[in-house]
């Protein structure tokens, strides 16, 4: 810009100038205010996101553990119970389906318990042999 130093024109851009300057500097500071309070933010989040992670890492750990000790109680029932046959059925316990062996194994019992004395008193033996304190808690 071509204006003469010291004239009305040059001290109004001058003033124009520095009026701009200023509200530049006002905006840069709002945002460095901005950019603190959102990092703030991030560094909270990422502390969020890893104790998330942490957290979920500990409940996979359980699930597998749990996993692991139910197929071992799978692997106790279904050899204890490997000679008590369903009656009716004769079907006999597996791994594959203790589940479903022992939800029958239990209505039978509930619902004729008088003709399924035998049953009861053998499922008694078994129960009563098995060490089932190592699957508590």
């Amino acid at each position: 810009m071509d204006i003469p130093i010291f004239t009305e024109d040059f001290l109004e851009h001058n003033k124009n100038r520095e009026k701009e300057l200023r509200e530049l500097r006002k905006l840069n500071y709002q945002y460095e205010e901005q950019n603190a309070i959102l990092s703030t933010h991030v560094d909270e989040l990422k502390k969020i996101v890893s104790s998330l992670e942490e957290e979920a890492n500990l409940q996979r750990s359980n699930n597998i553990a749990l996993v692991q000790h139910l197929e071992s109680l799978r692997d106790t029932l279904a050899s204890n119970f490997a000679k008590i046959p369903l009656p009716g059925t004769d079907e006999l316990p597996t791994v594959a389906n203790i589940d479903t062996y022992m939800t029958k194994l239990h209505q039978l019992i509930l619902d004729a318990p008088q003709v399924n004395e035998d049953l009861i008193v053998a499922v008694r033996e078994v129960v009563n042999k098995l060490n089932l304190e190592a699957y508590v808690g």
